[in-house]
């Protein structure tokens, strides 16, 4: 597997969706704690997984600092709920949540195009372009609602799993064992080389 801690934050992303439904089942309130719980999980195994794939250094660090600030929004989000505090309510919610989060989750947008344009190769280089090309197309679309003073539907956020769903198969693919092996010769011509 490419990077376990994508595969598994992909997959704590893409359950949000039934441990919600299943929430609501038995329980009347909370699930907005629940939710942020589980953001705040899927950022942080983001946020360790950008070092797995081959992209540069730079743009790798804008994209663990960003989910990791992602993290800590989301978690401090689940905790206001908990606790019920104005003060950290209105900071995390008001102040971090509105613009804050939302340049963020542009940064792992850039970051994941980064990844696409970078790393990416074969069937699921062709899924990353369908996906991010109808969440860059979203983000465009959102700004230029803003810009007017509008907001586009919540419904639409769904589509922000795309990616995720790309990323998902992306951490799933195996290595190739030749590419591999170059990197291995690569590496031993250079101590070699080194050596001499």
């Amino acid at each position: 597997m490419r990077s376990l801690r994508g595969f598994l934050a992909a997959l704590v992303f893409l359950s949000l969706l039934p441990i919600a439904v299943l929430y609501q089942m038995f329980f009347d309130n909370g699930i907005e704690i629940i939710t942020h719980v589980v953001l705040a999980a899927g950022s942080v195994l983001i946020s360790f997984s950008v070092f797995d794939f081959k992209v540069t250094s730079w743009i790798t660090w804008i994209g663990c600092v960003a989910t990791s600030a992602l993290a800590a929004i989301f978690l401090l989000q689940g905790v206001s709920l908990l606790i019920q505090n104005d003060s950290l309510t209105y900071l995390v919610f008001q102040v971090l949540g509105q613009r804050l989060e939302g340049w963020l989750v542009d940064l792992l947008i850039f970051w994941f195009v980064a990844m696409l344009l970078m790393d990416s190769q074969g069937k699921t280089r062709i899924l990353g372009f369908v996906a991010m090309s109808i969440v860059v197309c979203l983000e465009v679309y959102k700004y230029s609602l803003s810009y007017f003073g509008g907001a586009p539907a919540e419904s639409l956020k769904l589509l922000f799993l795309l990616p995720i769903v790309w990323f998902l198969f992306e951490s799933k693919k195996k290595i190739s064992l030749e590419v591999k092996n170059d990197n291995d010769l690569n590496k031993r011509r250079e101590i070699k080389h080194v050596r001499y």
